[in-house]
């Protein structure tokens, strides 16, 4: 088989271990099951799940060792499907800290230069609120953008910054020596907390969300009118926040210390 072919092979049999997952009935699936699903060598299944599991596709379940889809998918743009298989069993978790903080939450992804308000739970009485699910929002004026920003390498924070900077309100923050010095304190504190800098009147705290690799991959969020917020120590909501946050890790695969 020529090496051009050969490649095509791996690749198409590739996708049809990753179509496995849409198919399946279970989010998670052994070597045995895709071998045979895919009809597939064994051999030939292990190679292909170990390079995928390589470039974040599948990750492995280290407790029963089996193969779920990867966090690398979500940098498809697109894909609300893959969002769905593996941020649905943590949707409880969120829906959870809304009945404890009474206020609304969401997880929040980064997709390029943009924040995307990807999964959201309200409040009983909810505001209107711009922060639709599906719809992208600035990094640098949102808690959940500052908190993913912190947490990424300094070439991106370097590109993020470089950018020109939108004033949303007369509390945006827009100087990058500033941003780069709260970026340090939210990476050292572990959470973020905007006072209408995106949406005059309204503030929001974020935490940050960890996967198998470590890596922060997400943000969990609470929005609320400045108001209410004031009436209650922030403390309260920070320690809800990164309990729940810490439990949605666990559910992606991390064990570790999240703070």
């Amino acid at each position: 088989m020529s090496s051009q072919k050969y490649l095509l092979t791996s690749i198409m049999n590739a996708m049809r271990i990753l179509n496995l997952f849409k198919t399946s009935k279970s989010k998670e699936l052994s070597v045995t099951d895709i071998a045979n699903q895919a009809e597939l060598p064994k051999s030939s299944a292990h190679r292909l799940i170990t390079t995928l599991c390589r470039e974040g596709f599948l990750s492995q379940n280290p407790r029963n060792g089996k193969y779920r889809l990867g966090l690398s998918l979500l940098t498809l743009g697109g894909v609300v499907s893959v969002h769905k298989e593996i941020y649905r069993d943590t949707f409880p978790f969120v829906e959870n800290l809304v009945r404890q903080v009474n206020e609304t939450c969401q997880i929040c992804l980064l997709e390029e230069k943009h924040l995307v308000f990807y999964y959201r739970v309200q409040r009983n009485e909810p505001e209107h609120l711009i922060t639709n699910e599906g719809r992208k929002g600035p990094i640098h004026c949102t808690s959940a953008g500052l908190v993913l920003l912190a947490y990424q390498d300094m070439a991106f924070k370097d590109q993020v910054l470089s950018a020109p900077l939108q004033r949303y309100t007369s509390h945006t923050m827009t100087h990058p020596n500033e941003l780069r010095e709260r970026l340090q304190s939210i990476e050292g504190e572990g959470y973020a907390i905007c006072d209408g800098e995106f949406y005059e009147g309204y503030s929001s705290i974020a935490v940050p969300i960890r996967d198998y690799s470590s890596n922060v991959v997400s943000a969990l969020t609470m929005i609320t009118p400045s108001k209410r917020l004031e009436k209650r120590e922030r403390s309260f909501y920070v320690s809800h926040l990164k309990e729940t946050a810490n439990d949605i890790s666990e559910e992606l695969g991390f064990y570790g210390d999240l703070y």
